[in-house]
């Protein structure tokens, strides 16, 4: 579906009938991702028939305008989203910097928020002088350090439950369609959120912390920190996973996502 926001174009995946009734799930992608990360979990909310919206974030996949600089500015754009769709409710999911903007909203916006999963979660979540370099420059470099780091040791074997379909190839062709400058735009953002644990702290939905067991880019000990500062907090752990969770270990990222946004 297509609808305007800040007067721009603004693309979300899914289904969101008229007359829905209860939360919606909204699904937030990572640093120069779009909602395509979350089409697995996309078609089945829509087949078991529960109101589900992935969006891509400005200048990200479908959607037009100007990417967002900061974590606060891309959480505040999601509400004026919601406000858009006559969203009153959502159980609300965020991968990586995406987890870091539905981290932001569900403080500022508690009581909209019934459910919050955080995948690839951490707070900080500092990113390397090396790769920030690397992706300001947008060198290649930048991208093959996102698939070094940011997948298992399994992935890199291959090992894909979809046949013919390359874990870490993947992800790479989806960072290379990002435009020039986005990756940096969003590395940026992560590492300068400061306001992560006072989030936290403000937030009261029944929330779940999903990380892989492998994860070098926000490790699962991580979690284990930020769980501390919300007040109803479980941490659920893939093992012989990284950090790309939704290609990596489907099947495992889809059941643990069910259950928090139940």
């Amino acid at each position: 579906m297509f609808f305007d926001v800040d007067g721009e174009r603004v693309h979300a995946a899914g289904s969101l009938p008229p007359g829905h009734t209860g939360p919606v799930v909204v699904l937030v992608h990572g640093a120069a991702m779009d909602s395509s990360v979350w089409v697995y979990h996309t078609r089945y909310f829509a087949h078991v028939g529960r109101p589900v919206v992935a969006l891509d974030l400005p200048a990200h996949g479908l959607s037009g305008g100007t990417a967002l600089p900061t974590v606060e500015a891309m959480a505040a754009w999601l509400g004026r989203c919601l406000d858009t769709l006559g969203v009153a409710q959502v159980a609300l999911a965020g991968h990586s910097l995406g987890a870091l903007v539905a981290l932001e909203y569900a403080g500022a916006a508690a009581a909209r928020v019934a459910r919050l999963a955080l995948l690839g979660a951490a707070v900080p979540m500092a990113v390397s002088d090396q790769l920030l370099e690397a992706a300001r420059a947008d060198s290649r470099d930048a991208r093959d350090m996102m698939m070094l780091w940011g997948h298992g040791p399994r992935a890199h074997l291959g090992g894909n439950p979809v046949a013919g379909i390359a874990i870490v190839n993947g992800a790479m062709r989806l960072l290379e369609r990002a435009a020039p400058g986005l990756l940096f735009n969003d590395l940026n953002a992560c590492n300068a959120y400061g306001a992560g644990l006072d989030a936290a702290a403000q937030v009261a939905a029944a929330t779940r912390l999903i990380c892989g067991s492998d994860d070098k880019m926000t490790p699962p000990r991580a979690a284990v920190e930020l769980a501390t500062a919300i007040r109803d907090c479980a941490i659920d752990t893939i093992p012989a996973c990284g950090h790309i969770m939704m290609s990596e270990r489907p099947e495992a990222t889809h059941r643990y996502l069910v259950a928090a946004l139940r």
